[in-house]
This record gives C-alpha cells, sequence and structure tokens, in this order.
C-alpha cells in the first residue's frame, strides 16, 4: 500500500522470492533460523500472521482492498515439509498460508499468468550435500520451450552473481543452465542479502533483491548493523509489466517501516512514527 501511495500506481502482483520465514511454529525454525532470530526480530513476524490479533487481521484485510495478495516460493529457510502438505491438502499450485489467505505459496516448477505475464516459479538453492532444488520441477522448467518464459522468479541466484566474503563465486550453475535454456527477458532472485543487477544472461536481464530487514547487529559486517530494524534500500524491486523494465527502489520512506514488532495499522493511518538516530 506504501508504493502504491508513494509512487501513485496501482499494482498487478505482488511477489516475494523467499526466506519469507514461512514456519507454522518457532518450534519448527531450522538452525539457522533460530540463531538468527535471537537478534533479528523481523524473523518472527510471520507468525504475526497465523496468530490473527485483531489489530493485526484488521489491518492486514484493510491492506487487501488495495494491494492483492502475496505469492512468494520457497527459500532455503522455509517449512518445506509443512508447505507440501498445504499443498497436499488444497490440491493446487497456489495455496494459502495464513487464516486471510494474504500470502500464497507457489510450488516449485509452476507456472502462472501474474501480472499479465507469464511467469515460472523455482524455489530451494544448489548447495550441494545440504538443499537442492526439486528434480521434477527442475527438469519441468527446463523441458519448457525457449522463450515461452517472460518472467523466472528463483529464490537463488546464477552462478558467477558475486562473490563471498573469501573471494569464491557465488550463485548456481544449475540455474545459469536454466537461464541460458529459457531466456527470460527478466529473472529476479534474492538469497544473497544484496541488491545485484542488472546481470546479463543471454537476452535475460538478471536481478537479486537484497535482504528486506538487516539483523540489528551484523554478523560479517558492521556497516550492515540495522539497530532500528528498517527495510533496506533495495529490498524491493518494481517490474513494468508492459516495457519489463526493473527498478530497485531506494525511495526514502522505505525507513518508516520500521520497529522490533511493525506498526502495521499506524503505518497504514499515518500515524505510526518516524525512527529516530540513536
Amino acid at each position: 500500500m506504501l508504493l502504491q501511495r508513494h509512487r501513485q500506481i496501482q499494482l498487478d502482483a505482488v511477489v516475494q522470492v523467499g526466506d519469507l520465514g514461512a514456519y507454522p511454529s518457532p518450534g519448527r525454525w531450522d538452525d539457522s533460523s533460530r540463531q538468527f532470530g535471537a537478534g533479528h526480530p523481523a524473523q518472527s513476524d510471520f507468525f504475526r500472521l497465523l496468530d490473527r490479533a485483531p489489530r493485526v487481521a484488521e489491518s492486514i484485510q484493510r491492506a487487501l482492498e488495495e494491494v492483492p495478495p502475496v505469492l512468494f516460493l520457497s527459500g532455503n529457510h522455509e517449512d518445506h515439509d509443512w508447505l507440501a502438505w498445504l499443498h497436499e491438502t488444497s490440491g493446487a499450485a497456489v495455496t494459502p498460508v495464513d487464516p486471510l489467505s494474504a500470502y500464497h505459496h507457489v510450488a516449485c516448477g509452476h507456472v502462472a499468468d501474474v501480472g499479465g505475464l507469464r511467469t515460472a516459479f523455482l524455489g530451494m538453492i544448489e548447495s550441494p550435500g545440504v538443499m537442492d532444488f526439486d528434480a521434477d520441477a527442475y527438469d519441468a522448467l527446463m523441458a519448457a520451450e525457449p522463450g515461452s518464459i517472460d518472467v523466472l522468479v528463483t529464490h537463488e541466484g546464477p552462478h558467477g552473481m558475486s562473490n563471498d566474503r573469501h573471494g569464491k563465486a557465488q550463485g548456481s550453475a544449475k540455474l545459469s543452465r536454466l537461464i541460458e535454456r529459457l531466456q527470460p527477458p527478466v529473472h529476479i532472485g534474492g538469497h544473497y542479502h544484496h541488491e545485484n543487477g542488472p546481470r546479463s544472461y543471454g537476452r535475460t536481464a538478471s536481478y537479486a533483491l537484497g535482504q528486506l530487514v538487516e539483523p540489528k547487529v551484523s554478523r560479517w559486517d558492521p556497516v550492515r548493523d540495522n539497530p532500528q530494524q528498517q527495510v533496506m534500500r533495495g529490498s524491493v524491486g518494481l517490474l513494468d509489466t508492459a516495457t519489463l523494465d526493473f527498478e530497485f527502489v531506494h525511495d526514502d520512506w522505505l525507513a518508516d517501516v520500521s520497529g522490533d514488532e511493525l506498526d502495521l495499522a499506524g503505518l497504514l493511518t499515518g500515524d505510526s512514527p518516524r525512527p529516530t538516530t540513536p
């Protein structure tokens, strides 16, 4: 809603690229999420959707009057078994995950019309010995006709997109091969916590979104400490569905979305106080 108001636009769709923290309870967190959540309040925000506290529920319902439900795919920090059960129960490739149906999980390998664009979704990451893409989903997308996909949405990034702190190339070789095969005009991913792109892979322009809310204290880079828990520039992007032009959002108002426990109702009414510098 805030993006629409500040930019004076109407969103056709909202897509989140994974690591939403979609677990049914904190007891289901993986070890990394548990460690990360200790100093990162935003890690628990997903549970506010499930609790349905009256003030939060009213705010979500109000938001859904103006923006479409959020589509999201699996990152490497979701409860994949729980999400698979939701799909099995609903019998659908796109299924709501919360009581108000504000967020819908998209199964890996699914292709759908999103904002008038043929959009393919591939969640999870390629990490030998830890995790890999769903084999059936990956094979199905590899079998798709080149040029048949307008937008490829993944959590992972293509190989060589950046280097880690040790100088090692980041990204997935398997995803690079998929992009080279499909050649969608646009690829959008995340996972690596920093804004990246555009990078060209044939006719594909590839982008990676930054982390939505950096931790209060960064384990690796003090410059990225975020004591006020502000939404970060470059963590949100805008895709023009007519021209396929993509823009990282760096607007100043992003800093207004902050706090250990976000006052969603206050943000929607304009009553939420601006953060102060400690």
